[in-house]
């Protein structure tokens, strides 16, 4: 990141350009200083002076710009240093200075979150889609939408969206959702007209993985998430954040069990494994509380019962996870791979099948720096929506 010093010794270009130079480095700068107390880095001007490498006076000004807009507060005196002098006032990131808005779109369901800037979920809506596409569905993301915003407490900063599909987020465009409907709908635009507000589009495995990242448990500098619910994909932040993204691979040919080859989704789509468990758990009816809609939870119930044919079943989900997992390890060499979605509900069995047959696939020295987990999270994809957006709007993540 270039200084103002740095800035002056390059060529003078026209007038407007240089301009827009001059504002994206005071932006940069302001992104920076505010990442630094956000993280814990720096809590005080001197301290952000000497870990930024920007002058005194540069500080101050950005300081006092974001202490005016609440996203900073200063909360007392610090120590001075060994030479004496003034002590220095120490600075707090105030979380509730913006709400935002994360929001997941899925073949079934809308669901989104208000949060806070620190991703504490404040508020949550749900919205069954019971079938419907395309416009009808943009209708009933607004309804979501205007019942979370009816909820804030304070400025909304920008709103995040996920979809199951083929995504353009740079232009925020939904390519291709079938689950939806939809084709080259542009919904960032849509929503951020609607509103008057920032609006992000991407895919929703790669914000699942967003969240896991800027939210979750696991400290790890790389990592994969699989993400099973009524489609399969893969999200990836890599590099420390430098680098993510994220794709559906329903249509991906692998090869079955019986070694004949059909697409992923044929195997793993919640369509095909919930007509699997329906024959499954037939014959147990009277010992399984069904309820209005059969889950993952009846088949790992199956399973625990030690019914044989779940358990053959269990196995031959693992067989093609572990599939997934070996390309991602060959590819990309997480830190950590974590299983997502609803499939997440059958547990740590499977996520243990799926490691001894990942085993099988690489080579054993390569899962011995690779860590595993099982998120069983309801709101991954809106919080990695909501950090997707914190990283754009403020550069936090």
């Amino acid at each position: 990141m270039l200084t103002e010093s740095q800035m002056n010794s390059i060529g003078k270009p026209d007038m407007k350009t240089r301009k827009a130079t001059h504002s994206q480095l005071r932006l940069q700068n302001r992104q920076l200083l505010l990442r630094a107390v956000y993280t814990g880095l720096a809590n005080s001007r001197v301290d952000l002076a000497h870990t930024s490498g920007l002058a005194k006076p540069t500080v101050s000004d950005l300081i006092s710009e974001l202490i005016d807009e609440g996203y900073l507060i200063e909360i007392g005196l610090g120590q001075s240093t060994d030479e004496g002098g003034k002590r220095p006032r120490l600075l707090e990131f105030v979380p509730d200075a913006r709400h935002v808005i994360g929001v997941s779109v899925s073949g079934k369901r809308i669901l989104g979150v208000l949060a806070n800037l620190d991703g504490r979920v404040l508020v949550r809506h749900e919205q069954k889609l019971n079938g419907a596409q395309g416009q009808i569905v943009i209708d009933l993301l607004s309804n979501v939408i205007n019942g979370l915003i009816a909820q804030l407490s304070a400025p909304l900063l920008c709103i995040g969206i996920g979809v199951s599909g083929l995504i353009d987020p740079q232009k925020g465009i939904v390519r291709l959702a079938p689950l939806l409907g939809w084709k080259e709908i542009r919904l960032a635009e849509i929503i951020s007209r609607k509103y008057h507000i920032p609006t992000y589009v991407a895919n929703s495995t790669e914000l699942a993985a967003m969240a896991q990242f800027a939210f979750g448990q696991t400290d790890a500098n790389s990592l994969v998430t699989i993400l099973v619910n009524d489609s399969v994909g893969v999200g990836a932040v890599l590099d420390n954040g430098q680098y993510h993204s994220g794709s559906e691979l329903n249509q991906l040919q692998v090869v079955s069990t019986d070694g004949s080859k059909r697409v992923l989704e044929t195997f793993l789509g919640w369509s095909s494994v919930r007509q699997r468990t329906e024959a499954i758990i037939a014959p147990y009816l009277d010992s399984l509380l069904i309820g209005d809609e059969l889950t993952y939870l009846h088949l790992r119930q199956a399973i625990l019962d030690e019914q044989p044919d779940a358990l053959a079943f269990q196995e031959e989900l693992a067989e093609y996870l572990a599939q997934i997992c070996s390309w991602v390890i060959m590819l990309m060499r997480p830190e950590h791979i974590s299983l997502a979605g609803t499939i997440s509900n059958m547990g740590q069995p499977l996520l243990d099948c799926v490691i001894d047959k990942t085993r099988e696939l690489v080579q054993p020295d390569l899962l011995e720096t690779i860590t595993f987990s099982v998120d069983t999270s309801l709101h991954l994809v809106p919080l990695g929506a909501v950090a997707h957006t914190l990283q754009k709007e403020l550069g936090l993540i």
